[in-house]
């Protein structure tokens, strides 16, 4: 099991900021309360305790019903690596763990063309193993999408790329109930039947709401992946200064709001089942109208909604290396690290979107091998000053006296390889070492690293009958999917 790194300290709030935050957002739970299109969800929330308008469909949740919520959520859980306990995560406070793309993203980054494309399937696969095969990426979403797939079953055939080719966990679309129902099919046969992927859920289920305040039909999707024992992550998504205030602390109290009540609504359909948060605080960028992946006041926002989950003790998903930039160059590369750093010291449990770039457009296989490569370089700074009297090292200093060397020390043989960070793709080159191998800027070292992993990688070996499942799952999907378009 990966027990991630260990998460940092930095704090963006007092303790008076996030009891205002936390009583601001059961405020709106309140009122105005949440718009609500599924007659499912109304009665489900009536039952539950909560106020239901039938006339004007909106649902008011009392404070003491989000209270008695947040307690009956688990405050932690296992993320199951597929027929690969090396790849469980353990998803709690004070740990922080890292993974590659997002949501199935409409382009692919192609070295050749330097420019990006409609991607294939063939690229989702490429991309799976890129992220299976890299040390410091603990999950795997996608990275483009089956783009020469037809539209209904684009979903479909990312997830059997990814379910053929990463133990590495990741996380699934919940949508309309037979859409989900589908995938959460396929989900079941790539981990060896549906109660195992109970018993050992490898996947979360990503929850899309409309905000602001509003719960869609196209949401339904939950019940299923509830009663499949999937843990949901509920993704509201205010953009700051379009469907959320123009203040970062303004936007952290609805989306936290939203979130709070996909906590309540999962409670009332089973209690006790888990639940990671997703608060979004995007940007909406007044001078191009795109959506930010990194500004930094979308990274203080983060921080923040970090520490309420940390006040509610329940686990936290959000974005943390996805970028704007469009190649994978110097400003990806500032931009990713800004913010993977950012949510480490903040303690993001799981922070995503590794190698996205131009806004969650696209995605590039040489970005997510840079960084892997940073998040190992986080890592060491998580990872922080081991001290002790045999790290302070009083002695030694005076065995060694003034004017002389560590070098050869007993101590400095026992501790460097501990203490020092050794970089495997940032080179620490002479600038006659540097120009005798060709002179090669940091992109085109992270495209060779991608070709070397795509001639060893291949398929991941499945037990006995799963992959015979898969296929039966996604052909039953696609024929649903067929007979929908009709």
């Amino acid at each position: 099991m990966k027990s991630g790194s260990p998460a940092g300290n930095y704090r963006v709030l007092t303790d008076s900021q996030v009891e205002r935050l936390h009583q601001a957002s059961l405020g709106l739970l309140w009122d105005p309360g949440i718009l609500c299109e599924s007659d499912l969800v109304l009665g489900l929330m009536g039952k539950a305790g909560a106020t239901v308008d039938g006339a004007t469909r909106m649902i008011r949740v009392p404070a003491e019903m989000v209270e008695s919520a947040i307690r009956s959520a688990p405050s932690s859980l296992v993320l199951h690596g597929r027929h690969d306990p090396a790849m469980d995560l353990q998803v709690e406070h004070g740990r922080v763990h890292y993974g590659m793309g997002g949501t199935s993203e409409p382009l692919t980054w192609d070295w050749k063309l330097w420019q990006p494309r409609r991607p294939t399937k063939a690229d989702m696969v490429d991309n799976t193993r890129i992220g299976h095969a890299l040390p410091n990426i603990d999950f795997v979403q996608t990275l483009c999408m089956s783009g020469d797939m037809p539209t209904g079953q684009i979903f479909f055939h990312d997830f059997d790329a990814i379910f053929r080719n990463t133990t590495k966990p990741t996380v699934v679309n919940v949508l309309e109930r037979p859409f989900t129902q589908h995938l959460l099919g396929i989900a079941a046969a790539a981990s060896g039947g549906e109660s195992v992927l109970r018993q050992k859920p490898s996947v979360l289920g990503i929850v899309t709401p409309i905000t602001p305040l509003k719960f869609a039909v196209m949401n339904e999707g939950i019940l299923d992946a509830v009663e499949a024992g999937v843990p949901v992550l509920y993704s509201p998504g205010p953009l700051m200064g379009a469907t959320g205030p123009a203040t970062v602390a303004g936007t952290v109290a609805l989306t936290m709001a939203e979130v709070l009540f996909g906590v309540v609504l999962v409670q009332a359909i089973k209690p006790g089942a888990p639940v990671v948060l997703k608060p979004d605080v995007d940007v909406f960028d007044m001078s191009t109208t795109q959506c930010t992946y990194s500004s930094p006041e979308q990274n203080l926002g983060k921080a923040a909604a970090v520490q309420m989950a940390r006040h509610y003790n329940l686990p936290i998903y959000g974005l943390g290396g996805g970028v704007e930039a469009k190649v994978p160059d110097a400003e990806a590369a500032a931009i990713a690290m800004m913010s993977m750093l950012m949510m480490g010291m903040a303690g993001m449990n799981l922070c995503q979107s590794l190698g996205t770039m131009s806004w969650g457009q696209y995605g590039s296989a040489e970005m997510a091998v840079i960084c892997d490569e940073m998040v190992s370089m986080v890592r060491r700074v998580l990872s922080g000053i081991a001290f002790s009297e045999d790290t302070l090292a009083l002695d030694v200093i005076r065995q060694v006296g003034p004017g002389g060397s560590f070098l050869q020390h007993d101590h400095t043989v026992g501790h460097f390889r501990k203490e020092l960070f050794f970089p495997k793709l940032f080179r620490r080159q002479t600038l006659e070492e540097w120009q005798a191998k060709g002179s090669r800027m940091m992109h085109e070292v992270a495209h060779a690293r991608v070709e070397e992993i795509l001639a060893a990688a291949g398929p991941i070996p499945l037990p006995a009958g799963v992959d015979a499942e898969i296929e039966r799952a996604v052909q039953r999907a696609i024929a649903w999917s067929e007979r929908s378009d009709r």
